[in-house]
């Protein structure tokens, strides 16, 4: 099965539209929709917004189903001023800005036994679509609204966007040897010149991540 993880209930909605729903299956406080997308079979559940949040509800997945590959799709803030509002950045490697442990001699980022970032399986990028763009995200647990955070980290890691769960289920997934991908719809700029009303902005990306999300069960 192919297990999909969303924080966000208008995620939640755009998914379960495209999804022919056959089951529900209730594991404490979660509600797992078990179904299929383009005859694929698929397990979706909204994980809610955060690192701890999203990274329970990769484990609750792959301990619970047979999954063969996790898939989070969600929104993200861009630290790369080449990116514009609506633009779908799937990650070719994920980091954890907010993990520093510099105290005993390792780089902002780095966990143990596992580096300073986890990449996104090649087999499975070389079957995206050419049309998205690929690059780096960094995941941390706070939503980054200043300039100067937002520069800090693209300087620190070289990565396109932000968000607040890709990196510790692709670290649940890495660690269970379960293959990830990230796909992220970008909400702002860089600079600030283009914004938008992230919870307006909410409904148009989930749709259109959705949508891409679909095309891409297709190929893996």
């Amino acid at each position: 099965m192919i297990g999909i993880i969303v924080a966000e209930e208008k995620e939640l909605e755009e998914v379960l539209n495209i999804t022919l729903i056959k089951n529900k299956r209730d594991i404490f406080d979660k509600t797992f929709y078990i179904g299929s997308i383009n005859k694929k079979e698929v397990v979706i559940v909204k994980s809610n917004v955060g690192k701890v949040n999203s990274a329970r509800s990769a484990q609750m997945l792959i301990d619970n189903f047979d999954i063969k590959i996790v898939i989070n799709i969600g929104t993200s803030g861009s630290v790369d001023n080449n990116l514009n509002i609506g633009d779908v950045v799937v990650a070719d490697r994920l980091y954890q800005y907010d993990f520093d442990v510099t105290a005993f001699g390792r780089k902002l980022g780095e966990i143990e036994n596992i580096g300073e970032c986890i990449y996104t399986d090649k087999n499975i990028l070389n079957k995206i679509s050419k049309d998205l763009i690929v690059g780096g995200i960094a995941s941390g647990d706070k939503f980054i609204t200043r300039m100067e955070d937002k520069t800090f980290i693209r300087g620190k890691f070289n990565v396109m966007c932000i968000e607040m769960e890709g990196a510790s289920i692709a670290q649940v997934c890495y660690l269970s040897n379960i293959p990830f991908l990230v796909i992220r719809s970008v909400t702002d700029k860089l600079d600030g010149t283009s914004e938008v009303d992230f919870v307006k902005f909410l409904e148009y990306s989930s749709r259109k991540v959705a949508n891409i999300l679909k095309d891409i069960i297709e190929d893996i």
